[in-house]
């Protein structure tokens, strides 16, 4: 989405310490921008797979528990939608799907509720989980970490997970412990590799994405 307009201009929201070109990176690529959330993604959608029914900023409450989506929405929302995403939660794959057609007239998240919740809860959430499997995460530049931790947010931190399907993040890896941050670009571009059909081509896109500008960053740090 190289075109996507920029994620939230009418309000500076708390970065944590990425830069807003990766801030507006992730919620492009979630979302393709305001207007296209406004358009499409204001009901609950199930991107498919293993997913759960997902709403606002790439929410999956298939991935949460009742507890944490009270406590992520609650006062965002009208509570009668936090509790139908309660009734939700844990549901992934089929049984998510099934519940879509109940739950997506019920639920209608407005996009100041899904920044607010994705700088207060999501952002916040997957950089510690990002900080935490790689070593000498705090040595690169905003940019570089806020595309490390766009990764995480659509692969998860899986980067110690075994099968040729994880082969590059447990390069990323190994390449974050030598500090042969330059070599992390390469390891985004091969990723490629998993997302070859149409209906999944986005994601390819996304990543050449985050090589580039990790490749940007690299160059910032460097001046």
């Amino acid at each position: 989405m190289p075109n996507a307009a920029p994620a939230a201009r009418d309000a500076l929201p708390d970065l944590h310490g990425i830069s807003r070109e990766a801030f507006d990176e992730i919620v492009n690529s979630e979302t393709s921008g305001r207007r296209s959330y406004e358009l499409n993604y204001r009901r609950p959608i199930r991107p498919g797979g293993a997913s759960g029914i997902t709403v606002g900023i790439g929410y999956d409450c298939g991935y949460s528990d009742v507890a944490t989506i009270r406590a992520d929405w609650g006062g965002k929302i009208d509570g009668a939608m936090v509790a139908v995403l309660a009734g939700v939660a844990g549901l992934t794959g089929a049984a998510a799907q099934r519940a879509l057609g109940e739950v997506r007239p019920l639920v209608l998240i407005e996009w100041d509720a899904a920044i607010a919740v994705f700088c207060e809860t999501s952002l916040p959430k997957y950089l510690a989980m990002t900080r935490n499997a790689l070593p000498n995460f705090d040595q690169l530049s905003p940019t570089c970490r806020g595309v490390l931790t766009s990764l995480v947010y659509n692969r998860g931190a899986s980067f110690s997970k075994q099968g040729t399907r994880y082969q590059e993040m447990r390069a990323i890896k190994a390449h974050m412990i030598a500090k042969a941050f330059d070599r992390i670009p390469v390891e985004l571009r091969k990723m490629k590799r998993l997302w070859t059909t149409p209906n999944v081509r986005g994601v390819a896109l996304r990543r050449e994405r985050e090589a580039k500008l990790f490749e940007k960053g690299l160059r910032a740090s460097a001046a």
